[in-house]
């Protein structure tokens, strides 16, 4: 499947007026309750809790946290998608940083498609998803150049919308591998590894550590993970949705050493309302909010999730894509 077809709803969208007026049209209502929608992801995975983590600290907000299918889902919901469908409009949305990317290169060219996609803005970056790769330990693979192996047969690159999928075939895309991609296929989700090693050989998996696949693996099991090593030029940009990670047997208790990998930047991202609107506002406080709150949030003893001894926010007001109301109070004004 080529990474292309992934957004080829996006072409469909933009041929009706949803998406200039979609997310506008909301708008009095909902601020008059006071009301931020945020789309995240599984209900029990780490964007959810991230929200209900950041709603605990603008308690003056209503917050609505709805659950979905990740990050592909997300970007339709925040430009409008599927706002006529379900009648939700949503102010926030939880993205891997290059899922976004990919949305952003799929649309040059296109001049309607450049006005949404320039519409989406990085309120703050936030932690690392590292890119987990799973292999049975008897298939003697250490590092993702080994999947070129003819042994290899199948695998699991994820759900055909799902984040994973766009980032497994993004990153060989970006290494200059994309033939490679020929082996993937598209396996629904799963929460343990049943048929690693059955009907696939390697499972990709984005997920911020420790995931709830990877800590679904019990000792023994006959599980290891493949290193991601060769970075080519995707850790150049300052503002590249990659940073260099390690997955640990503090991670894993099954896991037997030190393994190196990438993990994808976790955004929180809003639509570029006007400073006139009062959704400006309201994400200027939650931004306050998060700035001033996130020394506690990082404490070890706040009960908070651990993702967020990662955020740093020093210099998140200056990229390109940053939304600006969030930019002000990320600069200090």
């Amino acid at each position: 499947m080529p990474v292309s077809l992934s957004f080829s709803w996006l072409r469909v969208a933009a041929a009706g007026a949803l998406f200039a007026f979609g997310p506008s049209n909301a708008v009095e209502a909902q601020v008059e309750e006071l009301s931020l929608t945020i789309t995240t992801g599984s209900e029990n995975g780490t964007y959810t809790r991230f929200a209900r983590e950041i709603a605990e600290m603008l308690p003056d907000v209503r917050f609505n946290i709805v659950p979905s299918e990740g990050s592909v889902q997300n970007l339709k919901r925040l430009i409008g998608y599927e706002g006529h469908e379900d009648q939700q409009y949503y102010q926030l949305a939880l993205v891997q940083a290059d899922v976004l990317d990919q949305l952003r290169e799929r649309a040059k060219g296109n001049e309607v498609l450049e006005a949404v996609v320039e519409r989406i803005k990085v309120v703050m970056p936030l932690y690392g998803e590292e890119i987990h790769v799973f292999a049975p330990r008897e298939l003697r693979l250490d590092n993702i150049s080994d999947l070129r192996s003819p042994e290899i047969q199948s695998i699991n690159a994820g759900g055909e919308q799902s984040g994973t999928n766009l980032t497994a075939r993004w990153l060989f895309e970006k290494l200059g591998r994309a033939e490679e991609t020929a082996k993937f296929e598209n396996f629904s989700a799963a929460k343990e590894l049943p048929q690693l090693g059955l009907s696939y050989d390697v499972l990709f998996d984005v997920s911020g550590a420790p995931s709830s696949l990877g800590a679904s693996i019990e000792p023994g099991r006959g599980v290891t993970l493949l290193e991601i090593t060769d970075y080519g030029s995707l850790l150049e940009s300052k503002e590249s949705p990659y940073r260099r990670a390690l997955l640990t047997p503090d991670h894993y208790p099954w896991l037997d050493r030190n393994v190196r990998t990438l993990a994808v930047t976790a955004l929180l991202v809003t639509f570029d309302y006007d400073e006139q609107n009062p959704y400006c506002g309201l994400i200027a406080d939650l931004t306050r909010a998060v700035r001033d709150g996130l020394e506690d949030r990082q404490n070890p003893i706040s009960g908070s999730h651990p993702k967020w001894r990662e955020v740093d926010l020093v210099g998140a007001g200056n990229r390109e894509d940053a939304y600006k109301c969030s930019a002000r109070v990320l600069n200090g004004r």
